[in-house]
Parts: structure tokens; sequence; C-alpha cells
């Protein structure tokens, strides 16, 4: 099988950006594979280019040949990397009920799959050092074996980041050794009323709770507030907040993924509002307040995502279609190190094109280049 431009009839080079970008070599005038380079794939999720003429008119036919074409010393393996954090959707299972959030199975990431992927990454010259434990859903803490997880972590020297709720966070992190960890609540009003509406009854209890024990073991704390109609004009009062209790403030956006609801998003000049308010109170901007081309998640080339079902995957938005990459369980962390750049390689490259492809009649609408593509260009928010 091979690629063949059906506009300049070429069948020797291609580009493919897909899951991994591809560079496809044939003999002349032939559809015989001489040499492949990464790994090509029959389905594209963007586009595929004749090399030649750049036309998009190509398609992928079939032909007889064995693995006598395919090069075993293509897939060079390196210890040389540029990943950051590694970042392990725990559990799906939730203690909370929030309106917004995406709903789907109970799961949780096989605990032998997660020790296998942090003993080979102990064993590397450069080792990973920072983990995030949490998704877009889901409550770390309640992953059935977390104590051995944790105690995974407290053997060596890197730094957690737990993103988790407040509700029952005091009772749920007993007997965890967190020495090395920080952790990350989500809190979406200062008003106990209107934050429990939206978050379930007992969140804000729970964490006014957790924030005082937090401050008293001296453990880093961030609160993420999640920002729509309900709270766009309560940064400066969660700011103040945050700081009373010894806590960082992080503004974030609610995307219309999962439960969320068109009504329940900030119009622009509520999220212009929003912006203005950051920036006067001096607060670091998260990339959902900021202009498309600057605020992509894959710019920032240091993530590695595995999901609760073991796949790696592009970001923390599981819901999207197409969002996983390749089954962690089937490659080593190596492996997934060269395939996850590889991945954010392309889209990075591809993210220009799109951006000036989309329409968009939200002025602030601010996704990454994956939501770009999935969302923002389907649905033209």
């Amino acid at each position: 099988m091979g690629w063949k431009c059906y506009n300049c009839g070429n069948t020797e080079e291609f580009v493919e950006i897909n899951k991994v970008q591809t560079d496809v070599l044939q003999e002349l005038n032939t559809t015989k594979i001489k040499k492949i380079i990464n790994k090509t794939m029959s389905e594209s999720l963007l586009d595929v280019l004749c090399k030649k003429c750049a036309s998009k008119n190509v398609k992928w036919i079939e032909i007889s040949q064995t693995d006598d074409f395919l090069f075993s010393d293509d897939f060079v393996l390196t210890e040389e990397h540029n990943i950051g954090t590694m970042c392990f959707e725990l559990t799906t299972k939730c203690d909370i009920d929030c309106k917004y959030c995406p709903r789907g199975k109970k799961e949780e990431l096989d605990y032998t799959l997660i020790k296998r992927l942090l003993d080979e990454n102990f064993s590397l010259q450069k080792p990973i050092r920072s983990f995030e434990l949490g998704w877009d859903m889901g409550n770390p803490l309640l992953h059935s074996k977390i104590k051995d997880i944790m105690e995974l972590f407290s053997s060596f020297d890197c730094n957690v980041n737990i993103l988790t709720n407040g509700k029952n966070f005091v009772n749920n992190i007993k007997n965890l050794n967190i020495s090395n960890a920080n952790v990350t609540l989500f809190l979406d009003h200062t008003e106990k009323e209107t934050n429990d509406i939206f978050m379930g009854k007992g969140v804000y209890d729970g964490t006014t709770k957790a924030l005082k024990w937090l401050n008293k073991h001296k453990i880093k704390t961030y609160v993420y507030m999640r920002m729509g109609r309900h709270n766009f004009d309560q940064i400066k009062d969660m700011k103040t907040f945050c700081d009373k209790n010894d806590a960082t403030f992080i503004p974030t956006e609610i995307y219309p993924l999962g439960s969320a609801r068109e009504s329940m998003l900030m119009t622009d000049n509520m999220k212009q509002k929003a912006i203005c308010d950051i920036e006067n109170l001096g607060l670091k901007k998260s990339i959902h307040f900021s202009e498309p081309s600057g605020n992509c998640t894959y710019l920032r080339k240091l993530r590695l995502f595995v999901d609760s079902s073991g796949f790696m995957s592009f970001c923390h938005f599981l819901n999207l279609s197409n969002a996983r990459i390749i089954n962690a369980n089937h490659m080593s962390l190596l492996e997934l190190i060269q395939k996850n750049n590889k991945v954010r390689m392309g889209f990075v490259k591809n993210k220009n094109k799109k951006i000036s492809s989309w329409q968009k009649p939200r002025m602030t609408a601010s996704p990454c280049s994956y939501c770009l593509y999935a969302f923002g260009l389907n649905k033209k928010w």
C-alpha cells in the first residue's frame, strides 16, 4: 500500500500529518515503498500533502508488499527528550456533581501500567521529574491504589501536582504520603450557595476546610476557578479569598464540552471584562485568555498525557473526538515520548493554516491547537 497524488501523479514523496508526521519515500513511478520514516496510517486526522505539487488530491492505494521494505532503524530511540511533565488521569470516579462536568463510564488507570512507566522513567539518564494526577474530570484520590501510587512517587526525587476537589479532601488524604506534592483544588464561586449550585452540596465547606489543612501542613496550593456567566465578575473576590488562604488563584474558562450548555458560557463582553480584571490584578493568564496564535497547549512541548483507559492522549479534553493517540500498554516510555513529540510537531506546524480558515463569531474564543481543529472549526465557536 502507498500514497499516490492524483494531481501530478507523484508516487515518491509525501507529508502525512495525522497522529504522527510521516515522510514516505517510494520507488520512482511505482508504489513500492523504499523507506518509511515514522509510521504511516491509513486514516489521516488532518492532511496528506504531495511534496511535489502541495496538492491534497492524494489517495491511499493498496498494493502487495512485504516487510522487507521497512527499515528497522527508522524508529530510533534516544534518552534525549524534552518532556517535563507526565499527566495521569488516575480515575474518572468523582465524589461531586458539577453541572458542566463531562459524564462517562467509571474507570481507573491500571496500577501496573503506572508502575511500569515510573520504573522506566526512574531508570532514564534524564528522568521526568514533574507529574500531574488529575484530568478534566474525576478525583485522583479515589483511585483504589492511591496510597501505593503516592508511595511510588515518594521514593523518587520529583514533584507531584494533585488536581482534585475539596469536598472530602481531608478524609481522602488521610494516610497518604504527599510530602513531595502540591494540590490544586477546584472552586467556582466565593459565595457558598452559588458555588454549590454548580459544584454540588458540601463542596464550598469542604474546600475551605481543605485549604486550612493544606495551609497548616505548609503544602503549596492552587485554586482553579472555571469561569462562565455565573462567576465572570468574581475574579477580584476570588483573588482575595485565595490570598487569605495562602493559595495561588488560576482563572480558567468553561468550554462547551460535556454537560456544559451554551447558556453557561461567557459572552465576548463578559470575557473581555474578565481579561481586564486579570490584567489589573497582575494574574498570570491561562491559555484560555489569550488569542489562539499564542495560547497553544501544544506549543508547550513538555507534557505527556495518559488517560484512565491507558491511552496516551492529546490533552485533558478526553471527550473530544480522536483524543486518544495510542495504547500506552503497547509501547515503552521512550517510544511514547517520541510518538508524543511527533504528534505535537504535526499539530503545531498545521496550526496557523487552521486558524486562518476558522471563521470565529466569538472574538474572544481561544481554543488550543487540538480544540481548534476538533471543536472550534466544526462548531465555529
